[in-house]
């Protein structure tokens, strides 16, 4: 088992935290009259074996004695580490408790009660007695060490690398499939959803690869856009549900899911993803095989035609199941490219030339690598800027290549692990206890380790900034990486999860196979996937009273925790009829520094949490029902971190103020939460990290000018009284991130504006200035924004509600040449924007409820100076709510003119913007235009958008007939919706390139004379209540024959089908009918024998199914028939053999008849592979 290797380098750093440890608490035990000799004899023993650690650590893998006995030592630090803690909580338990009395009593009186303490709770002979057991073991340790051959004086190699070699994209080798996965993704292939498999080995780069293109798309190609794009890491447990559920979050931006049925989950999915281009990426996938895909696509059905799908797996069996078109075949790297990327990466990315004799061993390392390009980027982080030949070679020849095969475990990754330093081969050792694909957050990281002492102490930095330099290192060298949606956030590559597994020795997930040596020797226990319906396990667990960390276990049962009285790290979900119950057990584990009860239905905390002396981390996220904390928390001396996110605690008790160790207080989401119960800053003079964002906090604490730590304050509130003066940002010049300003209509002076120094804060990255309440044409509000002109550097820049007629100059400066973000909303005084085209980087723009402007002419691109390209870097612009705009000037510019790189542009309620001419009439990049609130398409004659692919017109009330105008050829897709007085579809104007075209919300059935609209492939009409109609189409021609797919959705009053009209569509392969509450029956002769998919939804009329209806459509792999409550029968002959799916919901008369072997319709649907009644399979 990869558990049974044990980590020397747990060990090495362990002895020399344990030696300092062990000389801290040595005046208290002299004080107690325990034997101080015993632990000076203690601490000698245990450096005497450090010198051998690194020869046993490179031994074990083949050696198993080396092994046996690198554990006998393993677990008598273990032992001795939770002696000398235990004796150090009681000398912080008799500090706390003695102070309590201090006030009252005498320092004589004091020194006397604190002895008293130690004798009743501290057993002297026990503390002895458990020192002499652990120095015997360790006797016979150290004899062995001899016998087993290991060396002293054996130097650890270790190598430096710069964190600034990370580069995803820094891949070789991979061109042409980079090249092929794009043309794949933009091509148009006539179908509405197809699959394209990346293979490959693990170590590969699929992964990369994958991500290299995402972003790609995401970002820069945009001719052929997707509407949605979603990421999804598949892990090996993942089922149908799971990722039905981690699919609909991730493309609805939603945080849970409150529906827990998979086919209803799966039918608002569709639903969501109805008429939308759809680009999934599905990462890492194992186990879904034909019939789970088939499942899982389900939703995917209603997407839009050219919807693709990217897959990267391991197995050419899943590719096959999943893929419509050939599986790209990832090889091992050539020779050659390995051997550029490793100079790419050794060298620091300079290039340079290489002396011949490195490059002849540095071919031969990357020849074992064998082609992988993760173990050739770990290893060049080992070459990085040596040049000595001596070393190359070391690394090229040492015994780690030709060790036996274990586990799994590449001999490159294992030499890797080998060259780091010590204090980071623990860190990455026990990042084994989360699972494979687990996201870890960078902090929560960082909390962990320091619970578990792993971060070496430094003289200048707070361990935080430690562990973010490990994490920097470890991502340097390609053992961690950081995810590409967060950066906050970092992920290990399957293959390094492995390693690290079989490195720690002392690490165990739940979920895993073990044995009984496993759980024996675990100190580090987690489970993040694992059911509690294992009893063996969890009486196994139980009954291991060494444990140190538990991560995310749900309790059920009190017992559970009362043995683990050597933990650290507790993470629990806390079941609401036990949870006082459990709460008084944890606060008795009182060597605990890091707790989460998050998301948890705690009501209250116990007084005694009081007593978790050591407790550094306390997590309560989410934890809704949570309205106060007692006020025994003020005696936690040692907490650093507390996050009450989202909870809904009403006030903190008065002694927060006597956590004077407080790094970080995060009150996110607080929204019961008033005010701070700090009354002076100074009580909490260490904070880096204060947020009261979306809080009621309307008052900050006196004097938070102390605060000159503080790095991390989101939101700060601007009152009248001295704590909240402006000016008391003045001295926090290291602030850090984003920070809101509110209230700003509380600055007392102006002067106090300036001196609140936002221009020397050159660390912030995004800036809000907002003024609450009624607006004034106020002086003051323009003065208050000139004097809060920040640094040059920050990226964003919102303001809102700012009172003033103007702008200060600053906004719009084109030396601000980082922002790439600007809002400015309800500025309703204002009757001219600034100069913002004169922002460099600017690509996000959003101008909202600027009542007062009324043209937009040349003051907009600059302030007079001669700008080139104004808004050269601009791709989003979003006006709205702008109640007097009338013009939009054009305006002249040398060297290629204005918004050159726009791709969207959407305009939302400008009512009086109507000229003909008040669009730009140039903009060669725009991709997308949303036009709502007011009809401007016949303005679109006059424009020139050669790049035009996508056009929304909606809540045009006014708007008559559409086009109304010519409109650019390149429009692939257009949406209408809520144009309640649209009656008519003009014949001439429509795009020549137009494959997609929805109506939705409009009031009136039109004419569709559509027919000349050969390039349709994709109509949607939907949501049309008021007319009736005797039949759809309502002749012939009037829908083009080049469709493929037509949904018909909420037609309330239409009565049926055309089908000889329909029978013309000689190209529909899907049909979705939906909500038409007066349609009785299909046409008998009349579908497209091209159908493949045909969905039936909510058709309260329809009694049954004609078999002429089926009996022409032989090409229909699909059928779906939901909530039709009428529907009594199936055809009465055999459905089409071609038929693949037959899904049957919500049809109470239809279903018994379908039940397998025994319905009546039983023998009509026997032959079709994949049935769902009422969403199980049968």
């Amino acid at each position: 088992m990869a558990a049974e290797v044990v980590a020397g380098a747990f060990l090495t750093v362990s002895l020399e935290v344990l030696s300092g440890r062990i000389r801290s608490i040595m005046e208290f035990v002299r004080r107690n009259k325990v034997d101080a000799g015993l632990l000076n004899k203690l601490e000698i023993m245990l450096l005497s074996v450090k010198g051998v650690l690194n020869d046993a650590e490179k031994k074990q893998v083949s050696d198993s004695n080396v092994r046996q006995w690198l554990q006998k030592l393993n677990d008598a630090i273990h032992d001795a580490e939770d002696l000398v803690d235990e004796i150090n909580t009681e000398a912080l338990r008799c500090e706390i408790e003695g102070g309590q009395s201090q006030s009252s009593r005498t320092g004589t009186w004091l020194f006397q009660q604190v002895r008293n303490f130690i004798s009743s709770r501290l057993n002297v002979k026990d503390v002895e007695q458990r020192i002499n057991d652990i120095l015997n073991t360790l006797k016979y340790i150290v004899d062995q060490k001899q016998h087993l051959g290991l060396s002293e004086g054996v130097e650890p190699i270790t190598s430096s690398c710069a964190t600034t070699l990370v580069k995803e994209s820094d891949i070789y080798g991979r061109d042409d499939d980079k090249q092929a996965i794009l043309d794949f993704l933009l091509s148009d292939d006539g179908h509405r959803l197809s699959v394209l498999p990346i293979v490959g080995m693990a170590g590969i780069g699929k992964t990369i690869l994958a991500q290299l293109v995402y972003n790609e798309i995401g970002n820069k190609v945009m001719q052929k856009p997707f509407d949605i794009i979603a990421w999804i890491t598949v892990s090996v447990e993942s089922n149908v549900s799971t990722l039905t559920e981690a699919i609909y979050k991730e493309v609805t931006k939603s945080s849970e899911s409150t529906i827990k049925e998979t086919f209803k989950l799966q039918q608002k999915l569709g639903d969501f993803l109805k008429g939308k281009k759809f680009l999934l990426v599905l990462d890492d996938v194992w186990n879904v095989d034909y019939k789970r895909w088939c499942e899982l696509r389900s939703p995917f059905e209603s997407t839009a035609h050219g919807s693709k799908i990217i897959v990267t797996t391991r197995s050419a069996d899943v590719a096959s199941d999943l893929g419509t078109v050939p599986s790209r075949d990832l090889q091992i790297l050539s020779e050659e490219d390995g051997w550029q990327l490793v100079k790419k990466r050794a060298f620091n990315d300079v290039e340079q030339d290489v002396s011949p004799d490195l490059e002849v061993i540095g071919r031969q390392i990357v020849r074992k690598c064998k082609g992988l390009p993760l173990a050739i980027k770990s290893l060049s982080c080992l070459l990085h800027s040596k040049q000595e030949i001596k070393y190359w070679e070391n690394v090229l020849n040492n015994d780690i290549w030709d060790l036996p095969k274990c586990e799994d475990i590449l001999p490159a990754l294992w030499l890797s692990y080998y060259y780091l330093p010590s204090h980071l081969k623990r860190c990455f050792a026990y990042c084994s206890i989360f699972p494979k694909d687990y996201k870890i957050e960078k902090k929560v990281l960082i909390l962990l380790w320091m619970a578990q002492d792993l971060l070496q102490p430094h003289k200048t930095k707070i361990p935080e900034e430690v562990g973010e330099e490990y994490i920097n290192d470890l991502v340097s060298r390609s053992f961690f990486q950081y995810w590409s949606m967060n950066k906050n956030v970092i992920i290990m590559h399957d293959l390094m999860n492995d390693l690290a597994l079989f490195v720690s020795g002392c690490c165990f997930r739940l979920e895993d196979k073990y044995s009984d040596v496993s759980i024996r020797n675990a100190r580090h226990v987690s489970s993040f996937k694992f059911r509690t319906d294992d009893e063996k396990k969890i009486k196994d667990l139980c009954e291991h009273k060494l444990l140190r960390t538990l991560l995310k276990l749900k309790m059920y049962n009190v017992e559970h925790l009362q043995s683990m009285q050597f933990l650290r790290v507790l993470s629990v979900n806390l079941i609401t009829p036990i949870q006082m119950k459990l709460l008084n057990s944890i606060c008795n584990l009182k060597l605990l520094r890091y707790l989460d009860l998050s998301y948890s239905g705690l009501e209250e905390i116990p007084d005694k949490i009081g007593t978790l002396y050591n407790l550094q981390t306390l997590l309560l996220r989410s934890c809704h029902r949570l309205t106060s904390l007692p006020d025994s928390i003020g005696n936690l001396k040692h907490l650093r971190y507390l996050d009450l996110t989202c909870s809904s605690i009403e006030k903190l008790p008065d002694t927060i103020c006597q956590l004077h160790e407080l790094h970080t207080l995060i009150l996110f989401g607080c929204r019961e939460l008033t005010q701070l119960s700090i009354n002076n800053a100074t009580d909490v003079i260490n904070l880096r990290c204060l947020d009261i964002s979306a809080t009621g906090v309307r008052e900050m604490p006196r004097q938070m000018s102390k605060l000159e730590n503080l790095q991390m304050l989101p939101k700060f509130v601007v009152g009248k009284d001295s704590g909240s003066n402006i000016k008391e940002l003045g001295k926090l010049n290291d602030l850090h991130g984003y920070l809101s300003i509110e209230g700003l209509e509380n600055v007392v002076s102006v002067e106090d504006a300036r001196e609140a120094n936002l221009i020397d804060k050159v660390h912030i990255t995004g800036l809000t200035l907002a003024w609450s309440g009624e607006i004034g044409g106020s002086v003051e509000a323009r003065e208050v924004l000139d004097g809060l002109r920040p640094h040059l550097d920050p990226e964003e820049l919102h303001i809102h509600n700012y009172g003033g007629t103007t702008f200060s100059h600053w906004v719009g400066s084109p030396s601000f040449s980082c922002m790439t973000r600007v809002r400015l909303i309800d500025c309703k005084n204002c009757f001219m924007l600034p100069p913002l085209g004169q922002l460099p980087s600017l690509e996000f723009l959003e101008i909202t409820g600027l009542d007062k402007v009324v043209r937009i002419g040349d003051e907009f691109y600059s302030d007079g100076s001669v700008i080139t390209k104004p808004f050269k870097s601009l791709k989003f612009l979003y006006f709205s709510k702008m109640e007097e705009w009338k013009e939009w000037a054009s305006v002249e510019a040398e060297d290629g003119g204005v918004f050159t790189n726009l791709k969207e542009l959407h305009l939302e309620d400008c009512p009086k913007l109507k000229e003909a001419s008040c669009l730009p009439d140039y903009l060669p990049s725009l991709e997308t235009l949303d036009i709502a609130g007011h009809h401007l398409v016949a303005s679109l004659s006059n424009c020139r958008y050669p790049s035009l692919s996508l056009l929304t017109i909606e809540r045009c009330r006014k708007m008559k007939t559409f086009p109304g105008g010519t409109l650019p050829s390149t429009i692939q897709k257009i949406i209408i919706r809520e144009c309640p007085e649209l009656v008519s579809l003009s014949e001439e104007g429509w795009p020549s390139n137009l494959k997609s075209l929805q109506i939705r919300d409009c009031r009136h059935m039109m004419q569709w004379n559509l027919g000349m609209l050969t390039s349709l492939t994709s109509l949607y009409i939907g949501s049309i209540f008021e007319e009736e109609m005797d039949a759809f189409p309502k002749e012939e021609g009037q829908l083009p024959t080049t469709l493929t797919s037509l949904s018909l959705d909420g037609l309330q009053k239409l009565k049926s089908l055309n089908g000889s009209a329909l029978a013309h569509l000689t190209s529909l392969q899907y049909l979705f009918i939906g909500k038409c509450g007066q349609i009785q029956c299909l046409p008998q002769q009349g579908l497209p024998t091209t159908l493949t998919s045909l969905h039936l939804f909510s058709l309260p009329k329809v009694k049954s199914l004609n078999r002429d209806t089926f009996r022409h459509l032989t090409s229909l792999q699909k059928l779906t028939v939901v909530y039709c409550e009428q529907l009594q029968c199936l055809p009465q002959e055999r459905l089409p053999e071609s038929l693949l799916e037959l899904e049957i919901c919500q049809c109470p008369l239809l279903k018994p008849r379908c039940e397998r072997g025994i319905g009546e319709d039983w023998p009509y649907i026997c032959h079709i592979t994949r049935i769902v009644l009422d969403w199980n399979y049968i």
